[in-house]
């Protein structure tokens, strides 16, 4: 089975930019999501964290609904987080309203910056697909 790039609408003009695909499905057992930074659709970025940290999570829900596939089919997550310690909280409350009481393995780095500026988190997961489940 040959890859298969996942791309929704909320990317496009990243994709035109630097060739960025936020999703591949291989080997038809998984998918493998890049990581989703709280960007908005118009390219935005809030200066508010909890905003932020919300909308990283949304941005994750829209490739993983593109797979097609649920939280539920998330079974790995790496966050990358500027402010490790400072928001790991904050994190962790929305990952507890994204995935409710399905726990995926979690990974959380901490580092000094992200690709866009002003971001704080980055989330990369990995999704068992649903026909294989």
């Amino acid at each position: 089975m040959q890859p298969q790039w996942i791309k929704t609408a909320h990317y496009k003009a990243t994709y035109e930019a630097f060739d960025y695909v936020p999703g591949v499905t291989a080997s038809g057992r998984f998918a493998f999501i890049s990581g989703q930074l709280g960007v908005e659709e118009d390219g935005s970025v809030s200066d508010d964290v909890a905003t932020q940290i919300a909308r990283a999570f949304a941005n994750l829900g829209e490739i993983v609904k593109a797979i097609p596939a649920s939280p539920r089919d998330v079974v790995d997550i790496t966050t990358y987080h500027v402010g490790l310690r400072e928001y790991l909280s904050l994190v962790s409350t929305e990952k507890k309203k994204f995935f409710g009481d399905w726990n995926p393995a979690w990974t959380a780095i901490g580092i000094t910056e992200l690709g866009i500026e002003g971001t704080i988190l980055e989330i990369r997961a990995v999704v068992l697909l649903p026909s294989i489940a």
